[in-house]
This record gives C-alpha cells, sequence and structure tokens, in this order.
C-alpha cells in the first residue's frame, strides 16, 4: 500500500511541475518594470517565490501575476 502512495506522490509532483508556467529573471523584470537587482532583493526578502535550477532563477507565471495585483505595480 505504501508503494501505491509514494507512486501517486510522484505523479502528483510530475503534474504539477507540468503545469507550471516558468518565466526568467529578465522576463520578470520586464513585467514588474524593475531592475534585476531590485528582482532579487525582492527573492532575498521572500516577497516574491522563486525557484533556482543550478545557477538560474525561474518564477512561476501565476506568482509573479499575483505579486503583481497585490503590489499595484505597473
Amino acid at each position: 500500500m505504501s508503494v501505491d502512495l509514494e507512486k501517486e506522490d510522484i505523479e502528483k509532483e510530475n503534474l504539477e511541475l507540468e503545469q507550471l508556467d516558468l518565466l526568467t529573471t529578465k522576463e520578470v523584470c520586464q513585467i514588474l518594470r524593475i531592475n534585476r537587482y531590485t528582482l532579487y532583493k525582492l527573492v532575498e526578502e521572500g516577497k516574491l517565490p522563486s525557484y533556482r535550477f543550478s545557477n538560474k532563477y525561474m518564477f512561476d507565471k501565476k506568482e509573479v501575476i499575483d505579486f503583481l495585483k497585490k503590489h499595484h505595480l505597473k
């Protein structure tokens, strides 16, 4: 039974990863109209969630849009 649960968990994680629409640092800076140093500061302060792959940051598009709406940045 635990093997089935593990398999379900793995399948759920894979589905969640497939549904992510990831943006690069450059794309997020363009959307938020900020420079990369300000973006890194937001990440460091925990204000904007990010995912780090190797030496690159990636951002979930939905989370960036939610941040934009919350902070009324235009």
